[in-house]
């Protein structure tokens, strides 16, 4: 005998195979949106993180700044001080630059021969001006001073014959150049 399936197999399949799809579907929907909430919890946790770390690194910066306003003006007077060594030093160097140039001068008159009567320094120039027993003293003045390791050129600007109490003598002017 045959026998006749009157059941709906193929349609039973179809909608199993459709209700299959749906289900599959629905749960794929729901695996995404529960990772999406995963990834969005865990991002919305570290910036929370970052933020809050933000807010520490602010208030120690507003700490700091109460040094860092200490330390520039630390730094400020510290220039200050240091020009005005700087200053000292100079007026040091001067002082003992002066000594120098004025023993330099004295130690390179020709003795018993001339004789300076006037003596002025003006920045890195030195101007001096005398009477000497003739013009190879003054050259000879002339020629030591411009040995001299303080100056770099001696000029002679003038020299006149002069009477004084009854003997000829030779008053000159002089430029000397210094070296800084």
């Amino acid at each position: 005998m045959i026998a006749i399936n009157l059941l709906p197999v193929r349609e039973w399949k179809k909608r199993e195979s459709v209700r299959q799809q749906i289900s599959i579907y629905f749960l794929s929907l729901i695996l995404l949106s529960v990772s999406l909430f995963a990834v969005g919890f865990a991002i919305q946790g570290k910036v929370s993180i970052q933020r809050e770390e933000l807010k520490k690194l602010e208030a120690r910066k507003a700490k700091l700044s109460y040094v860092n306003k200490k330390i520039n003006q630390v730094k400020k007077k510290s220039k200050e001080i240091e020009t005005k060594f700087s200053a000292i030093e100079k007026l040091q160097q001067g002082r003992t630059k002066t000594v120098k140039i004025l023993d330099e001068v004295v130690t390179s008159l020709p003795i018993n021969r001339m004789w300076l009567t006037n003596l002025s320094l003006k920045g890195e120039t030195l101007h001096v001006s005398g009477i000497a027993m003739d013009n190879h003293t003054v050259a000879l003045f002339m020629r030591r001073l411009d040995a001299s390791k303080f100056t770099k050129k001696v000029k002679l600007n003038t020299t006149r014959r002069k009477n004084i109490q009854g003997h000829e003598l030779m008053s000159f002017d002089l430029t000397v150049d210094l070296r800084s």
